[in-house]
């Protein structure tokens, strides 16, 4: 993967949030409109509305509160700080040593300081770097700042809401549309009909429409976001339904009269509805329906057992598909319950199923399940205060990079000197990959912007002229924040530009932005290298690690699960699923995003030009991604396990194959980590053989297999590991 990847501007404009960056172009022009005709200075009040655009990146409004209260109130005081502490250059340097090493550090702690801090930051380095105030007029710029913002906020959260998961909202709920015409055609011939396999033709369409439309939401860090994560459940829930009612259409064939198949369609289609209604506009009670003591809820669970009592004293069916038919709905409605607490998670940010997981986290490590906010805060800041924690590493190295940066300034004698501190800030990351791809995205799109900015000032004459130019670039930085870092840094550097130029047709200033740019990039792409050079390829084993360990705590789950579920009625499943398979599945699940999330940067550093470890790392990413995708495929394959096996079938060579196969898995785990050396295990040859040809066989076979790929894998990520 190359380090630079700029899309072109037609392809970037296919993607672009124009009404971010209309809202935004209104918020500044507003606040400078504003200023000039109270002849108050206009900069931090614009910069105050700017930022705040920034940080509204679209979803549920309590994130959304969080994220702009803490860039309007932490930003002002760190205006206030950085204004009033440059006065004397000791006092300096170490307020800010302390202040910029706390708020990165705090990243930890909670989702709306790890997103604003950098601009907090910025807010403090550039107020530091301007000329001394009193502390009346530091406070004065402070309320400006702080005024701006809150206009800007009040614009985005009342009066000109956007909402950048729009196009994937309605196309999950076009998805779950297409779900409920399938469900419409369902008969007892169903797979024979040509309604039946246009609808099922249509939901294939459906769902790789969806999925395309979320993989294009351009929102910064989509995979993190609450809004997008549980838009990517509902994908993958639509398409398990598709499986479930494939089995009611298979069930069909044998039932001999239609009314228990008609039930079946009925309550399928309400229960259904109900989602694409909900995607499409907020409900009016917040989704408060969709929780587990909701109406909706309850009403499924109800009509759940009524319908099961219906087919279990009708004699439309033999006894074995009664069964089958039973254990069906009740995985149906599984599902459907796992889309209500989705759709619930997009309008309101809650995730009821994270806390299944902490539980199930828990009962693996002895800890205590319930754990208070502020307790879990003080153990995310204690685990990090030490030297083996990745962003301790880099709250130090940003620190000492930002003194040093502005001890230089301080004798380099130049206008806006601050801009060379401002850009380290910017593009140091926690990893060597990170800082490099930012570095050449922020020198690339600032020596465009900066040439454009340049012409302007060059060409333009009137104060009018430059204070339109400094909207449309507001608008545009916005409209591309998401999309791409380098276009939006050539739109946000004539509009920084032209705020700060104090004289018309004075160009020098976007040649010193330039200059200081290029000169920020390049010390922190050398301090990443040369002060704690961070590999995120290094991080891959033992993220790697959990999750094997994880796959191997879902298997013993699943053992658990047929153990109770032994001779329990099929109404009962469902309950013990949700006890047991749910939250080990879901702990799967997260081990493998952060992986692969790690292994997205990781591609990056082979490209590195001073990477003393490129073909090594290479090697590793391979080999990590061959890891990560027979994750999936393992977890996949135990839920497929976990859905057609009861405790009757659970023989005792299935459940000795199973735990054997999860020992392996726990081996591979420590072997990652470096507690165990790696040997080579014998595939369950004697063991398979005798294995019937069911479903359930042809699964442990697939899962033996994927077990057998992920021992070999692990070998090779032993031998690229330096000792």
């Amino acid at each position: 993967m190359p380090i630079l990847q700029i899309s072109g501007l037609q392809q970037a404009l296919n993607k672009l949030q124009w009404q971010r960056g209309l809202r935004a172009g209104f918020a500044v022009g507003t606040t400078m409109l504003a200023c000039l005709l109270l002849h108050r200075p206009i900069g931090w009040a614009a910069l105050g509305a700017l930022y705040i655009c920034l940080v509204d990146n679209g979803g549920p409004y309590l994130s959304r509160l969080g994220n702009i209260l803490s860039i309007a109130f932490l930003g002002s005081f760190a205006v206030l700080l950085g204004s009033v502490v440059n006065a004397n250059l000791f006092t300096g340097m170490v307020v800010t040593l302390v202040f910029f090493f706390l708020m990165t550090l705090a990243r930890v702690i909670s989702q709306p300081l790890a997103s604003t801090s950098v601009l907090i930051l910025i807010c403090y380095i550039v107020a530091f770097g301007s000329t001394h105030q009193t502390l009346t007029a530091a406070s004065t710029d402070a309320a400006y700042f702080l005024l701006g913002g809150l206009w800007a906020a009040i614009l985005a959260l009342a009066l000109w809401p956007v909402d950048p998961f729009r196009p994937a909202r309605e196309a999950v709920a076009t998805l779950y549309d297409a779900l409920s015409q399938l469900t419409d055609t369902l008969s007892p011939d169903a797979e024979l009909t040509r309604p039946f396999n246009q609808a099922l033709a249509h939901i294939r369409i459906s769902i790789e429409a969806a999925q395309s439309a979320l993989a294009e939401t351009p929102a910064r860090m989509t995979a993190r976001t609450i809004r997008a994560r549980n838009l990517a459940v509902l994908v993958e829930n639509a398409d398990l339904l598709v499986a479930r009612i494939l089995r009611f259409a298979e069930i069909g064939e044998s039932i001999s009269s239609g009314p228990s198949l008609q039930a079946i369609k009925t309550w399928l289609t309400t229960s259904i509805n109900h989602i694409p209604l909900a995607l499409r506009e907020r409900p009016f009670d917040n989704t408060a329906s969709f929780t587990r003591e909701g109406s909706l809820s309850v009403d499924l669970r109800r009509s759940t057992k009524l319908l099961e009592a219906s087919l279990t004293a009708s004699v439309a069916a033999t006894p074995e598909a009664t069964i089958y038919l039973i254990t069906t709905l009740h995985d149906t409605r599984f599902n459907l319950e796992i889309a209500y607490e989705a759709v619930r998670a997009v309008w309101t940010g809650a995730e009821a199923r994270q806390r299944e997981a902490a539980a199930f986290r828990a009962t693996l490590t002895g800890a205590p399940s319930a754990i208070s906010s502020s307790a879990l805060w003080l153990e995310a800041l204690r685990s990090n205060l030490t030297l083996r924690s990745v962003m301790f590493r880099h709250a130090l190295r940003l620190s000492a990079v930002i003194v040093v940066d502005v001890l230089l300034t301080r004798y380099i004698h130049v206008t806006h000197s601050y801009w060379f501190a401002m850009t380290s800030l910017i593009v140091l990351r926690p990893f060597a990959g990170e800082t490099v791809r930012r570095s050449a995205e922020r020198v690339t799109g600032t020596l465009a912007g900066g040439l454009l900015a340049a012409s302007f000032t060059a060409v333009f004459s009137h104060q009018a002229e430059l204070l339109l130019l400094v909207v449309l670039c507001s608008a545009g930085s916005v409209a591309f924040y998401a999309v791409e870092y380098a276009w939006y840094c050539f739109f946000v550097t004539p509009a920084i530009v032209l705020l700060t130029v104090t004289r018309l047709h004075d160009w020098h200033l976007a040649a010193i932005r330039m200059e200081m740019t290029v000169l920020g990039a390049i010390v922190s792409v050398l301090t990443m290298l040369l002060l704690w050079p961070e590999r995120e390829s290094l991080q891959l084993p033992g993220l790697l690690a959990r999750g094997a360990a994880a796959e191997a705590a879902y298997l013993r789950a699943l053992l658990a699960f047929w153990g109770r579920t032994s001779g329990l009625p099929p109404s009962e499943r469902i309950a013990e699923e949700r006890t047991l398979l749910a939250p080990a599945r879901r702990l799967c699940g997260l081990a493998v995003n952060d992986a692969e999330e790690t292994l997205d940067h990781a591609l990056l550093e082979h490209a590195i030009p001073l990477n003393p470890r490129r073909e090594p790392t290479e090697l590793l990413n391979s080999a990590s991604l061959t890891f990560t995708t027979y994750l999936r495929r393992i977890t996949r394959t135990a839920t497929t396990l976990a859905a057609i096996g009861t405790g009757q079938q659970a023989s005792s060579s299935t459940t000795t194959i199973i735990a054997t196969l999860a020992t392996r898995l726990d081996t591979v785990s420590q072997a990652l980590n470096g507690t165990r050396a790696t040997a080579p295990t014998q595939p369950l040859d004697s063991a398979t053989t005798e294995l019937s040809d069911s479903l359930a066989s042809e699964q442990l076979r697939r899962l033996e297999m994927q077990v057998s790929v992920l021992e070999r894998t692990a070998a090779e990520l032993n031998a690229t590991i330096p000792a």
